[in-house]
């Protein structure tokens, strides 16, 4: 992955923390490396992506059991925020984490949206 791709993801995710509401945003591969992140300090952004990405291929894993495809997006709901994994492609990731209030609708909305901008960025 060049610089210049780099440089644009963490652009794209400074542009959607700016949304507001957003405690963190991370790009991660499908392994669970992280490739770009914005989180609070004294969060291991390393951490955050392998276990996020743990989670999301195991929420793959129990919705092809039941032969119900793959898990478009997992949702964490907690006492004082939710956090939330799409895919943003064959090769990535989107996490958020997000304060308690924020509502789900609009963030599903602009997470999409951002994911597909992420996808096309790694796919040049």
């Amino acid at each position: 992955m060049t610089q210049d791709v780099l440089s644009n993801l963490a652009e794209l995710l400074a542009g959607f923390k700016a949304m507001g509401g957003i405690e963190a945003a991370l790009i991660t591969s499908l392994g669970g490396i992280n490739m770009v992140s914005l989180v609070p300090p004294r969060t291991n952004a390393d951490t955050l992506a392998a276990m996020s990405s743990t989670l999301q291929n195991a929420g793959d894993f129990i919705t092809t059991q039941f032969k119900k495809g793959h898990s478009n997006r997992i949702v964490v709901e907690c006492e004082h925020s939710k956090l939330v994994i799409i895919c943003a492609g064959p090769k990535a990731y989107f996490i958020v984490l997000t304060l308690d209030n924020v509502n789900l609708g609009p963030l599903f909305l602009e997470m999409s949206d951002t994911a597909k901008k992420i996808e096309q960025l790694l796919n040049t």
